[in-house]
């Protein structure tokens, strides 16, 4: 019997976890950890997925991850081969790295959003006999960028704001709530409760489920646009200017006017997630901050209707294949 199809839609909320085959261990020091960290926040600025939270343990890994472009298994196969060379090349190793293919189950995000941060950075607290350190002390985690112990990686502030947002408007006593609740969870020993999966592939109600299977029945991804290749963002704001009939100059401009904040967030949206151009290359096109390219990407993914304004520059890349 063949595995069952990873459901993928626009804004899917998965808890994605693998570990070691043979249950073996994938990272064998510090220099692994960090080396995994850096390319999975390569390959989220790559393909635009956003990571609420990790954690790095010896032989398994969890994750935290939302995609706007129906586009997991993308993100995955990245991050999971290119750390497999590494680790192999580091450690004179042949074969499988991973156990199977990753596990990712789809997690109801409104109710569950705070409980499913806590519990994965609870993973390190929650192991058979001693615990691997004292609750904080585990760094191989998003834990510490939450609580200011380092400084949040590129393209995951946004993503930790919506998440700190919660706790508080002013950010350090947002992040000394965060931690309270983290703590409590921990103290109480309750914080798995609510993780009841269903049908091996959901975290969620009845009625969560069976919004899921819809969406993902009419999903945009099905059937992949063929577009023209686009390799720089010079190259994609002159079919922008094309397109909607807007000067670079004023493409770049601080203007507000309608016309070009349509133009500005169809170019971001096709840049971001259909050529994985970096945003930090866009933001510094469009002159404007990655923060703010961040933020046009948000606003996209919050209001589906502004899609429809991003079509026409997705037809005409189409007609110049």
């Amino acid at each position: 019997m063949g595995r069952r199809p990873r459901m993928q839609f626009e804004g899917a909320f998965y808890h994605v976890f693998s570990r070691g085959n043979w249950r073996e261990r994938i990272f064998w020091d510090e220099t692994d950890f960090a080396k995994f960290e850096e390319i999975m926040i390569e390959a989220m600025n790559w393909s635009g997925v956003r990571l609420y939270a990790w954690c790095l343990m010896p032989n398994h890994f969890h994750m935290l991850a939302e995609t706007p472009d129906a586009n997991l298994s993308e993100f995955m196969q990245r991050l999971q081969t290119r750390y497999a060379k590494y680790f192999n090349w580091a450690h004179q190793k042949v074969g499988h790295l991973f156990q199977g293919r990753y596990g990712a189950r789809l997690c109801d995000k409104e109710a569950y959003f705070l409980e499913l941060i806590r519990y994965i950075h609870l993973n390190p607290y929650r192991t058979k006999g001693r615990r691997l350190a004292a609750l904080g002390a585990w760094k191989w985690s998003s834990h510490r960028f939450y609580v200011g112990q380092e400084e949040s990686p590129e393209g995951m502030k946004r993503a930790m704001e919506d998440v700190l947002e919660r706790f508080g408007k002013e950010p350090d006593s947002a992040r000394k709530a965060y931690a309270r609740f983290v703590a409590d969870g921990l103290e109480s020993g309750t914080w798995e409760d609510f993780y009841q999966v269903k049908g091996d592939q959901f975290v969620g109600g009845d009625s969560f489920i069976e919004d899921i299977k819809a969406r993902s029945a009419h999903s945009r991804r099905e059937e992949p646009r063929r577009l023209k290749r686009v390799k720089t963002v010079q190259e994609l704001a002159e079919v922008v200017h094309r397109c909607y009939g807007v000067e670079s100059e004023a493409l770049r401009s601080s203007s507000l006017e309608r016309k070009l904040t349509e133009a500005r967030q169809a170019m971001v949206y096709v840049g971001r997630y259909h050529y994985r151009l970096p945003g930090v290359q866009m933001a510094a096109y469009l002159g404007r901050k990655p923060s703010a390219i961040s933020e046009m990407l948000r606003q996209v993914g919050k209001q589906p209707e502004r899609l429809a304004t991003i079509h026409p520059l997705l037809e005409a890349l189409e007609c110049e294949v």
